[in-house]
């Protein structure tokens, strides 16, 4: 099993570990248990603090969305698991409300990502991103896209060490083919462009 697969699963259950726990935002003694339901059909049943979802608890939608996790002052916030009806999958922080922070998404197709998010979207840092034909990509993200020094794994057994600029192959890099050939050099707009050295098994 590849290292970058090994680390997502610890981190899932590191962070679920965490969810277990018991909750370190507010002292146990100041949370009511209890449940309401809203008029647009969205139930929430967990913890409450002056009368506001605060603590642990799960936030279900009329439309089938989930949300099992911590809250404050009302909000999602904290460690916590959003399930869409569409199949989709969020596992990590929240911040008032939005995905902000380290966790992982997983599409309802099977792709996944893993790595840092500001207001509901992929941000810029170290991350993961695993697709559901096999190929992954591990290294910089800037914006949710491929910027930065990466390496990114073909399903077929290629593989490419090097610079990215807005998902594409940029700069210096090397490209090593499954049979073991290998190209050392310049790349512009995904494709081997300007100075390089091309090495065959073969030669």
């Amino acid at each position: 099993m590849p290292k970058f697969q090994i680390k997502v699963q610890i981190f899932l259950i590191l962070l679920l570990a965490t969810l277990l726990l018991p909750c370190g935002v507010l002292a146990e003694r100041d949370m009511e248990p209890g449940e309401h339901t809203w008029s647009s059909g969205s139930r929430y049943v967990g913890d409450f603090v002056d009368g506001k979802r605060a603590g642990r608890g799960m936030l279900t939608w009329l439309n089938g969305d989930r949300y099992i996790g911590e809250f404050a002052d009302g909000m999602m916030t904290g460690k916590g698991i959003y399930l869409w009806a569409i199949g989709d999958c969020y596992i990590g922080d929240f911040v008032d409300d939005t995905r902000t922070g380290r966790g992982v998404y997983r599409w309802g197709n099977g792709d996944c990502y893993i790595g840092e998010f500001i207001d509901d979207a992929m941000d810029t840092g170290k991350g993961a991103y695993l697709w559901a034909d096999g190929d992954r990509y591990a290294g910089d993200f800037v914006s949710g896209r491929r910027t930065g020094k990466g390496v990114y794994y073909w399903a077929s057994g290629d593989r490419y060490a090097g610079g990215f600029v807005n998902n594409k192959m940029e700069g210096m890099g090397v490209y090593t083919w499954a049979n073991g050939d290998r190209y050392a050099g310049d790349f512009v707009d995904d494709k081997m462009t300007g100075r390089g050295e091309l090495i065959s098994v073969n030669d």
